[in-house]
């Protein structure tokens, strides 16, 4: 066999050995590729995932009032609540006032103690309201 022809078989073996490579190469690469869009895949359902669930908690909110309105407590409630705490202070300061033995100051004490409940009722039943709406 001349140099000639053991060049071109030289060559041939390089050119199958480059072959191969290439092949190779582009199997791992395409391997590579399926690998990250699968990986991608999965980071954006559980993104998905917790967004949902973000979504859902603040959808089903949290806290005290959320879990007063799960209780079954509803606004209405706590307007009338408002509305009788007021009444009620009327009639506890007009009874004290009128009671003989107690002190105006006593009286005045009753009325206004029961009178700060109001504004409470009326802030959870206007809470209690969004949550309803919600």
């Amino acid at each position: 066999m001349s140099i000639s022809d053991k060049a071109e078989d030289a060559a041939g073996r390089a050119k199958d050995v480059a072959g191969d490579l290439a092949d190779n190469l582009s199997s791992t690469a395409r391997n590579v590729a399926g690998d990250a869009r699968g990986a991608l895949h999965d980071a954006q359902r559980t993104a998905s995932r917790a967004t949902d669930d973000a979504l859902d908690q603040l959808q089903r909110g949290h806290g005290v009032v959320n879990r007063l309105h799960r209780l079954g407590v509803r606004s209405e409630w706590m307007y009338a609540a408002a509305f009788g705490s007021i009444g009620l202070s009327l009639a506890s300061w007009a009874i004290s006032r009128n009671k003989t033995g107690d002190s105006k100051a006593q009286s005045d004490r009753w009325g206004i103690f029961i009178g700060h409940w109001a504004p409470t009722f009326m802030a959870l039943g206007v809470a209690l309201r969004l949550e309803e709406k919600r």
